[in-house]
């Protein structure tokens, strides 16, 4: 096995950084600096995280590995020998700390990067073993994923900034950050569903009924999507604005096209399905933020270019759907 699979990167370097890094982006142009200047703190910032990401992923199959064996589950660590497991263990924390030294003494920012570590911790690692707890582990993936280091992203560029903490963005993307780090464990946990009652793994998804389930799960979102649109009026940029437009017409291109029915957690059976906001905060949001920054910044086009470099399929994906759409409308103009 490629040792590189390990880290699972695919499964979240185009999903939940960008997010955290619109955080980034948002609060520079909220404190009036412009991008290009901060943008080595991104990539600083944007560095400890992923590192964090590779410990999840190296420890949630490392913990999983007896439990896997004994439902003949396949696990990335499972033919890779014991001192490599607890090297890339070892590595990854030691890592971390050495990061997390160059932060200091910025103490906030500290602490919120290291309660992201914990949290996954307590998530994976016996006997603590979060995930097993329902709605606890809920709560301590979103935390680790998404609340810890958005807010984190807040700290952490503002210190650098030298201003202080806008606390009415760091509650607004706190609200966000968790409300939409939950639904996203949901998500998985409730596709898994199946899979998980046949192992016998116990999740929140397992204990509760999907159809019942959905009064809450539409609840959770209008709190992420109000507390997103507060954030978007405090950021008060007319290219987000526009770029949120563009993701509603996405949306309806992809329901009228392909029949991807719009979702909030729960995927239908035998239906194709898009999970709501998901490629706006990873794609559209971004950009927004980029976008109108290269309007008004001289070099803040480098730091869209940038951006566009590191997580090419995000904004390629979306241009196909939209010129397939408009190929598609222009045969049928042409030919009616």
């Amino acid at each position: 096995m490629n040792i590189f699979n390990v880290f699972r990167a695919p499964e979240w370097w185009g999903y939940k950084l960008p997010p955290l890094l619109s955080v980034a982006y948002g609060t520079t142009l909220m404190a009036d600096n412009e991008l290009y200047p901060v943008s080595p703190y991104f990539l600083f910032f944007l560095l400890s995280l992923a590192i964090g990401a590779v410990y999840v992923s190296i420890i949630n199959d490392f913990t999983d590995l007896r439990e896997d064996a004994a439902v003949g589950k396949a696990n990335r660590m499972e033919n890779l020998a014991p001192w490599l497991r607890w090297g890339m263990v070892v590595g990854c924390l030691t890592a971390g700390i050495f990061l997390g030294y160059f932060m200091w003494p910025d103490k906030l920012t500290v602490s919120l990067y290291t309660c992201a570590w914990i949290s996954f911790t307590l998530y994976s690692v016996p006997p603590f073993r979060f995930k097993k707890r329902g709605i606890l582990g809920v709560i301590c993936d979103a935390s680790g994923a998404h609340l810890f280091p958005s807010l984190f992203m807040i700290s952490g560029i503002s210190y650098v900034m030298n201003v202080n903490v806008d606390y009415y963005w760091f509650a607004l993307v706190g609200i966000w950050a968790l409300s939409f780090g939950c639904r996203g464990i949901l998500w998985h946990q409730f596709l898994d569903r199946e899979n998980d009652i046949k192992t016998n793994i116990s999740t929140l998804a397992t204990r509760v009924d999907p159809q019942k389930f959905k009064p809450v799960a539409v609840v959770l979102f209008c709190i992420e999507l109000a507390a997103f649109l507060g954030m978007l009026m405090h950021i008060n940029l007319s290219a987000v604005w526009i770029l949120l437009i563009l993701y509603i017409v996405l949306v309806t291109i992809r329901y009228t096209r392909y029949a991807n029915i719009p979702i909030i957690l729960i995927t239908p059976d035998n239906k194709h399905s898009q999970v709501l906001m998901l490629d706006c905060y990873q794609t559209f949001f971004p950009l927004g933020l980029l976008f109108s920054a290269s309007f008004s910044q001289p070099f803040a086009w480098v730091v869209l270019a940038v951006h566009i470099v590191l997580f090419p399929t995000n904004i390629m994906i979306p241009l196909r759907d939209y010129w397939m759409a408009i190929a598609a409308l222009y045969r049928q103009i042409r030919y009616s």
